[in-house]
């Protein structure tokens, strides 16, 4: 049984877990998590179905340009789909452009989750919860994080088994706009983070366009843009990771419970304070409650926690979730692939900020 199969069969035995502790009376807090995985379905459905339902119009329209620009260079189109994060119609539009599947699964799994996820989920959310004074630190933390993604690219791939020639040419140019990306933050980064909280709008803006047209046609039967795919063919993507994250979150909670005290010794042998410690063991699920909690952190934490968490957040929460319920066989190599880069993040954070004096 491959490790794919083996963590599937978790999440299944999770949702037993989960719905037992609910009908005896919530006594260990996992049926709180088993209901939380299955209403996560309404935010997953907001920010993914008017994406997946545009795909094959975005992919019509943008073809004839985005295809020969990308061959010129040797990549595969699909990755223009990884600038949006996986689980917010990244991995659709990059199987709709991709070339190869090869090339689309590495795209929309692997490097949308952790490129495309700091494009338009880090940043925007992040600034939109921390504190002002706290920005510095938080742009330096993401300077590291963008320098280690294509680190978990190349690993996550390896581990797929995909040819390392289309490794190598489809990482070369997420090598360069990470490389762009952290140039950015460190010579202009109000102009940058500007700049990606105002990508970030415009990509809410076209979901929430495309869940509109597509729920109006559904009803209607009315068709306002031509070629849109069926707004139950994104439903149904959601429904499946929804069923996968019943399990996903019991488990998560176990897991993070036991991984508690291993990674706080760990974070502390690190020079960091308890809250930072128990920030990169919170990413793993999802970070945005690491973001409020970087107020408490001392700098050398909130820049550490930013690199780790720019590619491994939700390493074992929602994208393991997303991977589970669109491509089983892709689970390992797009965790190992974050988990690998945000150990690298953190080495590097490390080293960057060892001299580092607290105010």
């Amino acid at each position: 049984m491959s490790f794919d199969r083996i963590l599937m069969w978790v999440m299944a035995i999770g949702i037993l877990i989960g719905a037992a502790d609910k009908i005896s009376g919530n006594h260990l807090k996992l049926g709180d998590k088993f209901d939380e995985g299955f209403q996560a379905i309404g935010s997953l459905a907001l920010g993914m179905v008017g994406i997946v339902c545009l795909a094959p119009v975005i992919s019509s329209a943008l073809g004839p340009v985005i295809v020969p620009l990308f061959r010129t260079f040797g990549a595969d189109p699909a990755l223009f789909g990884s600038i949006l994060a996986n689980d917010m119609g990244g991995y659709t539009l990059a199987m709709e452009l991709a070339q190869s599947e090869e090339a689309g699964l590495f795209a929309g799994n692997i490097v949308a989750s952790m490129l495309g996820c700091t494009l338009v989920f880090s940043i925007p959310v992040g600034l939109g919860l921390i504190e002002k004074e706290d920005r510095e630190y938080f742009s330096n933390g993401l300077l590291i994080g963008l320098i280690t993604i294509p680190i978990g690219c190349l690993i996550g791939g390896l581990i797929a088994g995909f040819q390392l020639h289309m490794l190598i040419m489809n990482t070369l140019p997420v090598l360069v706009l990470s490389a762009l990306l952290a140039l950015g933050l460190k010579l202009i980064p109000e102009k940058m983070i500007k700049g990606c909280t105002i990508f970030g709008q415009l990509i809410t803006i076209v979901i929430y366009v495309g869940l509109a047209c597509a729920a109006f046609e559904f009803i209607t039967g009315m068709v306002i843009i031509p070629g849109m795919a069926p707004i139950m063919e994104g439903m149904e993507i959601v429904a499946g990771i929804g069923i996968v994250l019943l399990g996903t979150f019991p488990v998560l909670t176990i897991l993070t419970k036991v991984l508690d005290k291993p990674l706080n010794a760990i974070g502390q042998k690190l020079g960091m304070d308890a809250t930072s410690a128990a920030g990169l063991v919170f990413t793993l699920a999802n970070s945005v409650p690491v973001y409020t909690m970087m107020k408490d952190m001392k700098k050398r934490g909130i820049i550490i926690n930013t690199a780790w968490l720019v590619p491994a957040t939700a390493a074992l929460g929602d994208h393991l979730g997303f991977t589970a319920g669109v491509q089983p066989g892709m689970i390992t190599p797009v965790v190992a692939g974050k988990l690998s880069a945000g150990v690298a993040a953190i080495a590097l954070g490390f080293i960057m900020t060892k001299n580092m004096k607290e105010a």
